[in-house]
């Protein structure tokens, strides 16, 4: 019995450690982002799958613009997604490294790469781990995707429209953010700067 009892709660430990490793890995690359640490950012960071992730909510929205439906709506889907691609990395790969990550993740909004006019950053970092209820409400904010990947929002109180979903997926023994699902406001600037580019 007294076996049992010690090996059920091995098991509860175990699966209590993993379900709060992918947090844990996320607030250590907070602490980066705060520390400017570029070697631990590029550590805790899979860039050309946050490229991808960026690429694809952008070039989705890019295609949904009346310039998009004009340049491209002719094409077949996964050709136009292409072509649109091609509009739009120039402008994601200038946001995705670490640098740039850092200026987007300290406060909001990638002042180096995005700066439009009136634009406000929200002025507080979204990997910001201030009190024990935001570390709940980030907790039952998050979705499993799977035993090996969480989309966690933030800040966790911003409605959705307003919210980073940051993609956490073990690789190995780590947890690497691998997407990122800008806020809406973001995706709207990087489409202006795409079209600015094509004008």
């Amino acid at each position: 019995m007294r076996w049992t009892v010690r090996i059920f709660v091995l098991l509860f430990l175990a699966w209590a450690i993993f379900m709060v490793s992918p947090f844990v890995a996320l607030y250590d690359l907070a602490k980066a982002v705060e520390r400017r640490d570029v070697s631990r950012i590029e550590e805790r960071v899979n860039f050309p799958a946050v490229r991808v992730a960026v690429s694809r909510q952008v070039v989705g929205d890019y295609l949904h613009t009346p310039e998009g439906r004009a340049k491209l709506g002719d094409l077949d889907g996964r050709v136009a997604t292409t072509a649109g691609a091609a509009a739009v990395n120039p402008v994601v790969e200038q946001l995705i490294t670490a640098e740039a990550l850092i200026d987007l993740l300290d406060d909001g909004w990638p002042q180096q790469v995005a700066a439009p006019a009136g634009a406000q950053a929200s002025g507080k970092l979204p990997l910001e781990f201030g009190t024990v209820r935001d570390a709940v409400m980030l907790f039952f904010g998050s979705e499993s995707n799977g035993f090996r990947s969480v989309a966690i929002p933030f800040p966790p109180e911003e409605a959705k429209d307003r919210q980073f979903r940051l993609t956490m997926r073990l690789s190995g023994t780590t947890w690497r953010l691998t997407g990122i699902e800008l806020p809406r406001a973001l995706r709207e600037e990087l489409i202006a700067r795409v079209q600015k580019k094509d004008g």
